[in-house]
């Protein structure tokens, strides 16, 4: 059926029923990088820099899609602290099923 297709490289799926969301462009492509990111148990913590740079697109609008994304319920933020010294490290972001 695939033919000269290599389902053994680096790729990720999602959804095809994604569609029928109506996300917005900017929530899109943070929802698609965070489940890129996500292990087993769907949660990731990528940077928002990182997200910027490998989404291509502004922190300002990193931060109005996490934001959406999370209103919406299609992602759970939780904000991380480290331990010893209190300093605040990137968010987990557990990524909701579609």
């Amino acid at each position: 059926m695939y033919k000269n297709v290599d389902f053994n490289g680096n790729y990720f799926l999602l959804p095809n029923n994604i569609f029928k969301e109506k996300m917005k462009p900017r929530e899109f492509i943070v929802y698609s990088y965070l489940k890129r990111c996500a292990d087993q148990k769907y949660q990731c913590f990528p940077s928002r820099k990182n997200i910027s740079e490998n989404c291509c697109i502004s922190l300002p609008t990193v931060d109005i899609a996490l934001k959406n994304l999370e209103n919406s319920g299609y992602i759970m933020i939780t904000h991380r602290r480290d331990c010893s010294n209190g300093n605040m490290l990137s968010h987990l972001y557990t990524v909701q099923k579609i």
